[in-house]
């Protein structure tokens, strides 16, 4: 059987580019709103793109679904019940998240830990010191019985557009298609945790390990071949 040395390099790289994903995921196992992510060979079945033509090549796909809540008591950790993304103020623009182990800064503005602010309908969100905080399931916010603002949530009909930013963040180029969402379910009091199997990507780790090392040998083997027929080649001279 004939292998092709080129085709056989690709594909060990794209295992090392793998395991790197999946050490990545499990090193965020317990990285509150953590979102994991795989790397997908794309075939002319999946996609086409504008031109028409089939867009080879590996996909780097983020799965959005929801982690378990975890219960904390403190009402700026805050969960989101299905789709949406809270929308956060950095330095280098807006950013999106599912991480809501908010804080509050110097002049009493929610904040993630970063420093970054969180944004409601009208901008940041500014307490009163002193006062008791509570944040209904639509999100809106109390200082004792007066409303001091709405968080603002947002959702994406193309999550997978997004990239990631650090620290929890998404980022929008323009192309995931931002929209409201008019009926937020926020969980006041509740972490969402990641949403990595830690079972699931351990058995990934090992099936990648074993293909490797597979690869490998198919390599040495063919290595060793060349060897043998340079050195015959040596002594038919």
């Amino acid at each position: 059987m004939a292998y092709d040395v080129p085709a056989i390099s690709s594909v060990m790289d794209r295992k090392i580019t793998q395991l790197d994903q999946i050490t990545n995921n499990l090193a965020n196992a317990s990285t509150s709103g953590f979102k994991v992510q795989h790397l997908y060979a794309m075939n002319a079945a999946d996609k086409t793109n504008a031109t028409g033509d089939t867009p080879y090549g590996d996909v780097m796909y983020t799965d959005f679904s929801q982690g378990f809540f975890q219960k904390t008591e403190n009402p700026l950790d805050l969960s989101l019940q299905g789709d949406g993304f809270f929308v956060v103020q950095t330095p280098e623009g807006q950013a999106y998240t599912r991480k809501g182990d908010f804080t509050v800064n110097k002049l009493n503005q929610i904040v993630t830990q970063e420093g970054n602010l969180v944004l409601g309908e009208g901008g940041p969100i500014t307490l009163q010191d002193g006062k008791k905080i509570h944040i209904n399931d639509a999100g809106a916010v109390y200082a004792d019985d007066g409303q001091v603002g709405k968080l603002r949530v947002v959702d994406f009909s193309d999550r997978q557009a997004l990239s990631r930013a650090g620290g929890g963040l998404y980022r929008d180029p323009g192309t995931a298609g931002i929209k409201k969402v008019d009926k937020p379910s926020v969980a006041s009091g509740y972490i969402e945790s990641s949403n990595v199997n830690i079972v699931r990507e351990m058995g990934e780790m090992i099936d990648i390990q074993r293909s490797f090392e597979t690869y490998q040998k198919v390599v040495q083997t063919l290595a060793d071949d060349d060897k043998l027929s340079t050195s015959r080649v040596g002594r038919l001279a």
